[in-house]
């Protein structure tokens, strides 16, 4: 009951900003999500889901006819059920179009991950949205055009006013198929082109909120910032105009309302934005729940032809294992110390073990108890190898400096048989010697493509890194070898 009216007032509040009786105003309602990569809820079903974000759609039209899905980037990757392959080729967020497909969603703008599942896969489900993609500094690297059925700007009419959408994303670990210029002048460039033609202009972008910040204070002319990458909520206020800037939580585990109201006579604008939270008491909506479990049951078969069996159960934790982004890449974890442990037992030999945080993607909490090998895929949807490397000491120093740099970062390190004492590095209890060569156990994205802060890793960048001859294993196997060892004991 108490679930019920903590709805009803959300929506009463919703609507009571949303509508107005004056007829020289124009209101209308932008939702907003940025990162979003399960379809299901999240924290043993009591967050998130794109059910829930269908729920929070009708209400808010119900509210005002005049509303609007925006999407701050990063859709299509990664997740967990997009890794589940067809004939060889991954899902790589078909899922994802055909449920946004479902919503009638309205406008979506390029977040990096949109890159992942490489060019001939963006090019379906570009070719399958009935979303308008938007972006004015995304380019197809081969011909200098934008990738079709994509388009520069948007302009919005509701009711006589016009609002323009420009879409911007950052340009850090691009593919080499993608172009992606200065997002700064790209969207000066754009602004300078829509204002003549619009009433209001809204960045949509994917980019470090310090990015955003610098956009509010240097940029004229821009009234609302939506933006994507974080995976935590903000809502800033920046620049001489107080220009607002918001980033909902990653998953739909929230979502930013803004109802704006815009005088036909004067001009002015009001921004009012609602962070909401899309938890217990926001019902799943029956019809997209269909779907979203009719995925689900496609991957989970898809994947048992993949070696895996998503619902065989590989161990048991006695305590929460934390995968959020804003944990992992920031400090230790049980999740983090049990990978480390896992890779490090799947190569009792090395010295040490150094990965990424940005391998992490679950961006979820595991509650203690029962974990399935869909819970491991979850955990590391990208995959991957380990592979061990021979390197000195003094690059394995350089990478674990690195990142006092690399906090709040996916390039953040995690390690095992490696301690700090007095702020001198150990690796088995023993100050590492900058001369000696060590056995090194990484994966095969810091050697093979590198990440930001750690491009000394790559053995393209330094060849004094030598692969050493040990088979490689895959993370996850690596993961589910280690739960399933635990739990004998």
């Amino acid at each position: 009951m108490i679930k019920f009216f903590r709805l009803l007032l959300i929506t009463l509040l919703l609507s009571l900003s949303a509508c107005s009786t004056d007829p020289q105003k124009t209101t209308f309602t932008l939702l907003q999500l940025n990162d979003v990569y399960e379809i299901s809820p999240l924290n043993g079903g009591k967050t998130g889901g794109l059910a829930r974000v269908a729920t929070l759609q009708k209400q808010l039209k119900a509210a005002n006819p005049h509303t609007y899905g925006i999407l701050a980037g990063d859709l299509l990757s990664p997740s967990a059920i997009g890794t589940a392959k067809i004939n060889g080729k991954r899902l790589a967020g078909k899922q994802m179009i055909d449920i946004f497909n479902h919503l009638h969603w309205d406008y979506i703008t390029f977040g990096n991950h949109e890159f992942d599942i490489g060019k001939d896969a963006l090019l379906e489900r570009l070719a399958e949205t009935k979303s308008v993609f938007f972006s004015s500094n995304v380019f197809d690297n081969s011909t200098q055009k934008r990738f079709p059925h994509t388009q520069e700007r948007v302009i919005l009419q509701v009711e006589g006013v016009k609002i323009g959408l420009i879409g911007i994303t950052l340009p850090e670990l691009k593919p080499d198929f993608v172009a992606i210029p200065d997002p700064f002048i790209a969207a000066q460039a754009a602004i300078k082109k829509l204002k003549p033609h619009v009433d209001m202009i809204v960045l949509v972008t994917h980019q470090n909120f310090t990015d955003d910040i610098r956009f509010a204070e240097k940029l004229q002319d821009v009234d609302l910032i939506i933006g994507g990458h974080e995976h935590e909520n903000m809502y800033l206020f920046r620049g001489a105009n107080l220009v607002p800037i918001t980033k909902a939580d990653a998953n739909a585990k929230s979502a930013f309302v803004h109802n704006i109201s815009v005088d036909k006579q004067t001009g002015q604008k009001t921004i009012d934005s609602k962070l909401v939270f899309l938890d217990e008491s926001v019902p799943l909506d029956a019809e997209t729940e269909v779907l979203v479990k009719q995925w689900e049951q496609k991957a989970f078969d898809l994947f048992k032809q993949q070696d895996f069996n998503p619902e065989r159960v590989v161990g048991h934790s006695s305590v929460a294992l934390d995968g959020l982004e804003s944990s992992v890449r920031n400090k230790t974890t049980a999740l983090t110390d049990l990978l480390a442990q896992a890779f490090l037992h799947a190569y009792p030999e090395a010295d040490v073990v150094l990965y990424n945080s940005g391998s992490i993607r679950i961006d979820d909490v595991l509650p203690a108890g029962v974990i399935t090998e869909y819970d491991v895929i979850k955990i590391m949807p990208f995959g991957g190898n380990l592979n061990m490397v021979q390197m000195s000491g003094e690059w394995v120093e350089k990478a674990l400096n690195a990142n006092k740099q690399n906090r709040g970062k996916g390039s953040f390190l995690h390690f095992a048989k490696v301690t700090q004492d007095n702020g001198r590095w150990l690796i088995n209890q023993q100050a590492i010697d900058a001369k000696k060569l060590y056995k090194v156990v990484t994966t095969d994205f810091l050697l093979e493509k590198g990440d930001n802060g750690l491009e000394f890793l790559t053995l393209k960048n330094n060849p004094r890194i030598k692969r050493l001859d040990v088979a490689p294993i895959d993370v996850r196997k690596a993961l589910i070898q280690e739960l399933m060892l635990l739990n004998k004991k």
